[in-house]
């Protein structure tokens, strides 16, 4: 087996032994609330939808459409049920197929045209229910009631559940035959929103005992001792138009954590129950992990069929290129060819030069050049002077074995051609080049 295959089958085997450690490893919760549908984790809506799915016969779904969206919807449906009676007056309208609309976020981000829609429905005789650690000013001011708002903090939730602090009670007031009055008990961080004022027409469902606030008008520090207790709303009904409007402080409650309570779970059917037997709509338009989904333009990819197969199957085909691609490719190998002998081809050229040019005592003098310096490089005698050197004679003899008187008249020819301008014929270039040839291959 190759080194390749052997990383590979190391790093397989490796990956999968850490699979299988975090699998048994225990979970960590994440504390953040997120309020979404596919969150399992416990400020999550998972576990909550799927048990009121089950729980609530008279139907319960989950949305993305905000609350103007909604009303559009139940506008367009009233048309169509009621078109023999298409009039503004809400007196006229049908409340047979009424529904429950539940918004639950830690700080519901309404804007004054979902506060107006959220209105509209509650006049038509839908049924709001808006749960949050905080509530809109329009809103508040609209329907008259007062706010304290909290910040909850997954770090101090945790120390508080470490430390096991008191709890805080919630009494549940609302009289009905199904659910009489009792009391629950939960961690002060998840219900540490109060409303101090309410209107005349609300009905109060549940509430906790808190010292009071002295900057509220109606509840001044001269009037009230600083250690009485006040019981201050969670939970209240307020009657609207031809509906009404839920507001519930505690939307930590609606989650997988307060169904999960096993003692505490009954204040959320509770809660719910003030739906009656309408049909409820979760919407998720307002919690922030579905607002920055929101704000993704692959959204609308995947909310078209067609677009969303085009998205699949474009990421499908970049992951297969990805793999058949990521390997490693031999390089092209070059074809390198032996380098050319030019010298024949250069000498034919000089050669086919001088032939036309017919200066044979020009080729003579370049063969010197080439005839002194190999001399003067190998046996150190100059060559090119003019005037005779007798001992360079007898040295250059010693050293190729020719006559000295011989090689003497040759070299004293060669100056005569070289320096005097004698001209020479073509066999007389051809035995002065044989001569200085020979006299280099005898060094």
């Amino acid at each position: 087996m190759k080194g390749g295959y052997r990383f590979v089958l190391f790093m397989g085997v490796l990956l999968l032994l850490v699979f299988v450690m975090d699998r048994q490893l225990p979970k960590r919760f994440v504390w953040t609330p997120t309020f979404s549908r596919t969150d399992k984790q416990p400020f999550g809506c998972a576990l909550f939808d799927s048990l009121l799915t089950v729980s609530l016969s008279q139907g319960y779904t989950v949305t993305g459409r905000t609350f103007y969206q909604l009303l559009q919807e139940d506008s367009l449906r009233r048309v169509k049920e009621n078109h023999h009676q298409l009039t503004a007056n809400i007196e006229n309208r049908d409340t047979a197929s009424c529904k429950g609309f539940l918004l639950t976020a830690d700080y519901p981000e309404l804007r004054q045209v979902d506060i107006e829609a959220l209105l509209r429905l509650a006049e038509y005789g839908h049924t709001v229910m808006v749960a949050g650690n905080a509530f809109p000013p329009l809103l508040s001011d609209t329907l008259g009631i007062h706010c304290s708002g909290s910040i909850f903090m997954p770090v101090h939730f945790k120390q508080q559940a470490l430390r096991n602090l008191a709890k805080d009670t919630l009494y549940w007031v609302a009289d009905s035959a199904v659910y009489p009055r009792r009391s629950f008990n939960f961690h002060p961080m998840l219900c540490a929103t109060d409303i101090w004022r309410t209107p005349p027409t609300a009905k109060v469902l549940a509430y906790k005992l808190s010292p009071p606030i002295p900057i509220l008008d109606a509840m001044k520090s001269d009037s009230i001792p600083a250690d009485t207790l006040v019981e201050v709303p969670v939970a209240l009904s307020i009657p609207h138009g031809k509906g009404t409007v839920v507001l519930v402080s505690t939307p930590l409650l609606l989650t997988n954590y307060g169904v999960m309570n096993g003692r505490n779970v009954d204040y959320v059917f509770r809660l719910l129950s003030q739906f009656g037997s309408l049909p409820v709509v979760r919407t998720e338009a307002y919690s922030l992990p579905f607002s920055e989904a929101g704000q993704s333009p692959f959204r609308y990819f995947l909310s078209q069929r067609p677009l969303r197969w085009a998205l699949y199957l474009t990421l499908t085909g970049l992951l297969l290129f990805v793999c058949f691609t990521a390997r490693r490719r031999q390089r092209a190998i070059p074809v390198i060819r032996p380098p050319e002998n030019k010298s024949l081809e250069y000498v034919k050229l000089i050669g086919t030069l001088y032939f036309r040019r017919k200066d044979p005592a020009d080729l003579v003098r370049k063969k010197f050049l080439y005839f002194a310096d190999e001399i003067r490089r190998q046996v150190q005698v100059d060559v090119e002077e003019v005037t005779d050197d007798e001992r360079g004679f007898e040295r250059l003899s010693r050293r190729t074995g020719i006559d000295r008187e011989k090689i003497a008249n040759f070299i004293r020819y060669l100056h005569l051609i070289v320096y005097g301008g004698a001209t020479v014929s073509d066999e007389e270039m051809k035995r002065c080049v044989r001569g200085m040839q020979e006299v280099m291959n005898r060094l």
